[in-house]
């Protein structure tokens, strides 16, 4: 059942992210915009069984390249990074998560492809917020 996941991320990347300017790994989506490096993730859950659907949520992260971990982190030098949360924190009308199966695939594939457009508009509005938190040292975005 996780190949159905496989093909909707691919789907999703000719479709949304590489026309928007994405690299993608795996179930992950990155891009610079050059204030920001934007994450994106779709992390399935690890309570999928074989014979149903496949649950899965939606995280996005952003990264200031002048934001850094501190000479005393493993990561020094390296951005510092902040969970962003669910898609919902950009798109509020948005599902916090996704039960995919074959007879819901084109139902959710569309839904996606109407909010996630909205979500990569919607993004760059919070980086003065996010900005401010990091520099606080608060790492969730809220």
């Amino acid at each position: 059942m996780q190949d159905i996941l496989k093909r909707l991320i691919t789907e999703l990347h000719e479709d949304c992210f590489k026309p928007n300017g994405f690299n993608k790994t795996g179930g992950r989506f990155l891009r610079t915009d050059g204030l920001a490096r934007q994450k994106l993730m779709f992390s399935a859950s690890r309570w999928n069984s074989t014979d149903g659907p496949v649950s899965f949520t939606i995280y996005f992260w952003l990264e200031f390249t002048d934001i850094t971990y501190d000479d005393s982190s493993p990561y020094s030098g390296l951005p510092l990074s902040t969970l962003a949360g669910y898609i919902g924190n950009l798109v509020p009308d948005a599902l916090g998560s996704f039960d995919l199966t074959p007879a819901n695939y084109e139902r959710i594939r569309s839904h996606l492809l109407e909010i996630l457009p909205r979500a990569l508009q919607e993004w760059p509005k919070h980086y003065e917020k996010v900005r401010s938190q990091l520099k606080k040292g608060e790492r969730l975005w809220r």
